[in-house]
């Protein structure tokens, strides 16, 4: 039986559920996901893992409440069942001393990289922080990460805390100063490309995590893949984290945005269905 422990309201629409999983706990590792369904009539939702408590044999799940599922998760009270829970899904995040490593991020993608910064300073890696938000409101995870890191920057688009500007500038600064970087971004579609620009100009090695695909994804089964190119690539099976060398990133891009838009949609449905009319328009269209 899965049931919610905890709960949080991180920022204005972020959320973290805590669900006791005694089955799945001892399974999980970081780098994993997992599929919720609050109820019987919902939809698998993709999560990464933020944290395991093996004390309590609970997942922490960090999440946007974005649509009617999230929307119920993050309505539970402490105690309510969880109808399922899947997983865990993908590969477990392997960190190897490689010498100076940047980690990216921006929204919900510091969630997967919180974890990783973690796991790659215990490697022995220098570690550099580079993460970016569109208001102080909505930052999240930020000390957590800055503890991790021998250097640190954070951007705010809208100009109301430390540096003004997205992550590009910060990371093209330390890539030019730096020899031999590793880099590990999640961040969204928009920023995809411009991302691997900036490591191809100055040579250093690119891994994408997958968290934004996760994120906007409208269904989930295990076995439907991402197609990137000619290939197929299963995230339920390969893992999250892939060189960005073996993807076609600007189809990645491409798909995010468009799978973006079409949860903005549905997103935007949800919360218009209990307008007044709107059972009255869906009649006239329906029986005319």
């Amino acid at each position: 039986m899965f049931k919610v422990i905890a709960k949080q309201n991180v920022n204005r629409v972020i959320r973290r559920v805590d669900i006791q999983a005694d089955s799945l706990a001892s399974k999980v590792r970081p780098g994993h996901f997992v599929a919720v369904m609050p109820d019987r009539f919902s939809r698998l939702v993709p999560l990464v893992v933020y944290e395991v408590d093996w004390r309590r044999k609970s997942l922490a799940l960090i999440f946007r409440e974005a649509d009617s599922e999230t929307s119920l998760l993050a309505a539970m009270k402490i105690g309510d069942p969880v109808f399922l829970l899947q997983g865990p899904f993908g590969t477990p995040f392997l960190a190897e001393k490689t010498g100076t490593v940047v980690c990216v991020g921006e929204d919900l993608g510091l969630v997967p990289l919180a974890g990783m910064c973690r796991l790659l300073k215990q490697a022995g890696n220098k570690v550099i922080g580079v993460v970016g938000f569109e208001e102080r409101n909505n930052a999240l995870l930020e000390s957590q990460i800055r503890l991790n890191c021998s250097k640190f920057f954070v951007m705010y688009k809208d100009g109301t805390h430390e540096r003004r500007g997205d992550v590009l500038a910060p990371l093209n600064k330390v890539l030019s100063s730096e020899a031999g970087v590793t880099v590990y971004a999640c961040v969204g579609a928009g920023m995809l490309e411009d991302v691997r620009q900036v490591c191809l100009a100055n040579k250093a090695s690119l891994y994408i995590h997958l968290m934004p695909w996760l994120d906007i994804a409208a269904s989930f089964s295990p076995t439907v893949p991402l197609v990137t190119g000619k290939q197929k690539y299963y995230p339920a099976v390969s893992g999250l984290v892939v060189r960005a060398d073996r993807i076609d990133v600007k189809q990645l891009a491409d798909f995010l945005a468009g799978a973006r838009e079409y949860s903005e949609c549905r997103r935007k449905d949800a919360a218009s269905w209990h307008q007044p009319g709107v059972f009255a328009r869906l009649k006239k269209f329906v029986w005319g």
